[in-house]
């Protein structure tokens, strides 16, 4: 289970830095719901960082997106995201 849950993270890396194009996700819809926010709000984050000049209020908003969508992770699911 443990190589799983290790796969699946660095799959999920791999998406946030735009390695791959997609994670496909199996489960509960509630879950896979709050999961797919946590991924999206992070791969949003990691770009909004790269870009050539990235403002100041731009990253910030992104990150409290992530950080948000985050929270409703922990407490939907009860995984902590660690991205």
């Amino acid at each position: 289970m443990q190589d799983n849950k290790r796969e699946f993270l660095y799959d999920c890396a791999r998406y946030i830095q735009g390695e791959i194009t997609e994670v496909r996700l199996r489960g509960n819809r509630k879950d896979c719901v709050l999961l797919a926010s946590a991924l999206k709000e992070s791969r949003n984050l990691f770009r909004c960082l790269n870009e050539e000049d990235p403002s100041i209020s731009a990253v910030v908003n992104a990150l409290g997106k992530k950080r948000e969508a985050s929270r409703k992770l922990k407490r939907g699911v009860g995984f902590t995201w660690p991205f």
